[in-house]
């Protein structure tokens, strides 16, 4: 290009010191004043809302190179009348093509990107000694092969754009199959959304047709771009070289399509744009993961190109055999190439829908995940983790819950006042519909009580059964313990606040539901009993809220801010977790200044008995503390009290914790006498710890060295003793006995049978199968 000619064009020439521009001024006294040993000023320029600071600088470059840089480069500043960031400009019409430079337009000299803040921040610490310091540094690095640093992103292939458009990925893989609309506000024109066209639909103001032909550029094809397309001729440059003749293209398919005109009148009339995908490049031409979505968007329709293409006539009046205005040629004529080349095609970002995958990369997630996933409950903790979830791409949605949305429940739930009366479940469905873009459905809701379906429960049942995930987000036992015992194979967990509001917990299955959510609920129980740091996790909250005068109308008062916050602690866990095959148990408690504390666990593997109609469960974790108590009073014999979960319709307990032998117990290396010594204020601790859930279901005792677990004849008798006591409450009596390798639960009046074989690799756990009388 010609230089002198450019500059010319931007404005006279001037003296340096006859510049008016504040900035300008400010580099040449500078210049002049502190940095003549690294700049000389050439001259100014100044035109239209203009000035340039013209200068010869040093460029530093070592003697052998990287790129060929001069000794001495000249330089262009370039400020404009709105104290816009610099451009600088480099005065040489062969300067190397290198990274970090702006794209500029054909006929433009390469403008170097020194700065890559945006302009509103980097003018608040701005000075003239930093421009020239980024000048110099540039062209440093430049002649050292530094420019691109590895903090630093890769250069993008295309300058910013103020024409933006949206469209979604299906739309844009058959936009060549579509009828498509671009819809704008009426005073927002450079903001495009694309989308079908809908049957009927007419173009206004807001509505216009548009017609898109997209082109993906292949890695090995790929190179740096030097200057931004304008023109469809420019274009068609950029793509040749690229392996892609844009021309001949064009000819072969708007050939097809003025033929199909009478019927395809749409297609014909749009207005025409060019996509193109161009994978991005690193600083060494070497391919990266990502691409350059690009559109360029002509002022001429389809018709208008085809007839410079010479494949098409246009009709003058209407009964020259064309309803739509234009006709196939018979005889394709010679190429119109200035006008053809000459059409304008403004540049346009391409703006993907918000769909599943870009949800997902944006959550830093590299695979989508379109497991289906039932949650059941849509309230605060439900609203919050399937907005939160939703939007980082996860699952195709089922939401059930019987409940709608009252005035009070806003407080701290994802609906909003127009959304009161309306079916929790199916207002959660439809935000988490209308926060994706996906072709199929994201979500669908369903009002119903899971456990009493009622209509429903057919359908409930087989959403359940096809689930790989289900959330129990009821914050009812009853749910959650209903949810585990249900059939299906799904994967389950559950998701709640404590009462206070201060705390939320997540229990996780393990991928193979070797552990249930019931086993999971009384480890979490017995966590809480145990760990001093979930002291008064339990515990109600400083108040609750009557919304309506009956005596169960109640809610706690827990903050929005604090709802926020802990769902979005669980909602991470949660993926997190079901991203893993093992289970967890996780309980973040956030204070009143903001801390957050985790408390967590592994899904500890469960044993389970069959004694009669009743389940019995005990983790490997109580079972190797039980060995620890019982290791740690050898020769003599142990034992305690036990505590755990009782479900009485279930016919299930759930052995939680066993506690040491009171201080007024007696133990030898023959027998043990339990004293009695606090065991009351044991387990009215323990109780109100876990808010009555947990409570005493028994006792457990050891056997000396050399002996196995089978229950002795004292045994016998105590159990007869503890029968007796049980039956007050109409619950079994159990009994515990640890032996040298295992362990046997005794289960009063009644073989006790284990249900599943696999043994942990640190104690083989045995059953007492003797009948109790």
């Amino acid at each position: 290009m010609d230089i002198d000619a450019w500059l010319n064009g931007c404005g006279e020439a001037v003296a340096a010191t006859d510049l008016t521009y504040p900035a300008a001024q400010a580099l040449v006294a500078f210049v002049e004043q502190y940095a003549g040993h690294l700049a000389t000023i050439v001259e100014g320029r100044r035109g239209e809302e203009r000035e340039i600071v013209v200068l010869d600088f040093q460029t530093g470059r070592p003697q052998k190179s990287a790129h060929p840089i001069k000794r001495v480069e000249r330089v262009g500043v370039f400020f404009t009348h709105d104290e816009g960031m610099p451009l600088v400009f480099m005065l040489r019409a062969d300067f190397p093509d290198t990274e970090h430079q702006q794209l500029t337009p054909e006929g433009i000299p390469r403008a170097i990107c020194i700065d890559d803040r945006p302009w509103a921040e980097a003018r608040l610490t701005w000075t003239t000694a930093e421009l020239v310091e980024r000048i110099l540094s540039w062209l440093k690095r430049a002649g050292h092969g530094e420019l691109h640093d590895a903090r630093q992103p890769l250069d993008p292939l295309l300058f910013g754009s103020l024409l933006s458009f949206i469209i979604s990925r299906d739309v844009l893989h058959r936009a060549d199959e579509l009828d498509l609309v671009a819809l704008h506000d009426a005073d927002q024109g450079q903001i495009l959304r694309v989308r079908p066209a809908q049957p009927g639909e007419r173009p206004n103001e807001q509505i216009e047709p548009i017609c898109f032909i997209a082109y993906s550029i292949p890695p090995e094809n790929m190179r740096r771009l030097q200057f931004a397309p304008e023109t469809l001729g420019s274009l068609a440059d950029m793509l040749e070289v690229r392996g892609i003749d844009l021309f001949k293209d064009l000819r072969t398919r708007f050939s097809e399509w003025v033929l199909q005109a009478e019927e395809v009148p749409w297609r014909v009339l749009s207005r025409f744009a060019v996509i193109v995908e161009m994978p991005v490049i690193a600083p060494d031409g070497s391919p990266q993961d990502g691409t350059d979505l690009r559109a360029f968007v002509t002022d001429q329709s389809v018709g208008d190109i085809a007839v410079a293409l010479g494949i098409a006539l246009k009709a003058e009046r209407s009964d020259e055999g064309s309803r739509v205005g234009y006709t196939s040629a018979v005889v394709p004529g010679p190429q119109e190439t200035d006008t053809l080349r000459a059409i304008t095609a403004q540049s346009a970002e391409i703006h993907y829908e918000f769909d599943r995958r870009l949800a997902t990369q944006l959550s830093g997630r590299h695979n989508t995940d379109e497991r289906k996933a039932v949650m059941v409950g849509a309230g605060a903790i439900g609203s919050h983790v399937a907005e939160c979830l939703g939007r980082e791409g996860r699952f195709s949605w089922t939401v059930i819950d019987d409940d709608r949305l009252l005035p009070h429940n806003i407080a701290r739930h994802t609906g909003r006042d127009c959304d009161v009366t309306k079916s929790k479940a199916e207002l959660v469905a439809a935000q988490l519909e209308n926060t994706i873009h996906e072709s199929g459905q994201v979500a669908r809701g369903l009002a119903a009580d899971v456990m009493t379906a009622g209509d429903c429960r057919e359908e409930i049942d087989r959403t359940l059964g096809s689930a790989d995930i289900i959330i129990d987000a009821t914050a009812s036992v009853l749910a959650a313990r209903y949810l585990s015992d249900h059939s299906t194979s799904a994967r389950r967990a559950s998701v709640f606040f404590n009462p206070s509001g201060e705390s939320a917990v997540l229990i996780a299955e393990p991928a193979d539901r070797s552990v249930t959510l019931r086993d999971l609920e009384a480890q979490y129980l017995g966590l809480v009993a145990r760990d001093d740091r979930l002291n008064g996790h339990l515990s109600a909250g400083d108040g609750t809220y009557a919304y309506t005068g009956a005596c169960r109308a109640i809610t706690n008062l827990i903050p929005e801010s604090r709802v926020v916050a802990l769902s979005g602690l669980v909602s991470s866990g949660f993926g997190r977790a079901v991203d893993q095959d093992a289970g967890a148990v996780r309980i973040w408690s956030m204070s009143e200044a903001g801390a957050v504390t985790l408390v967590e666990s592994a899904a500890e593997p469960v044993k389970r008995f069959k004694a009669g109609d009743w389940t019995i469960a005990i983790d490997h974790g109580l079972i190797e503390r039980i060995q620890v108590m019982r290791d740690d009073q050898l020769p003599a014999e142990t034992g305690g009290v036990l505590s755990g979960v009782v479900d009485i319709p279930a016919k299930c307990i759930h052995l939680v914790n066993a506690a040491p032998a009171p201080a007024d117990s007696k133990g030898s290396a023959t027998g043990f006498v339990r004293g009695m010594s606090g065991v009351e204020g044991y387990l009215d601790y323990v109780s109100e710890r876990t808010r009555g859930q947990v409570r005493y279901i028994g006792e457990w005792h050891s056997h000396p060295p050399g002996s196995e677990s089978a229950p002795s004849p004292t045994d016998l008798v105590q159990m007869d003793w503890l029968a007796t006591v049980f039956d007050m409450d109409t619950l079994p009596a159990l009994m515990l006995i640890a032996g040298e390798h295992d362990i046997s639960i005794i289960l009063a009046n009644t073989d006790a049978e284990q249900v599943d074989e696999r043994q942990n690799s640190r104690v083989r756990i045995g059953v007492g199968s003797r009948m109790i009388r």
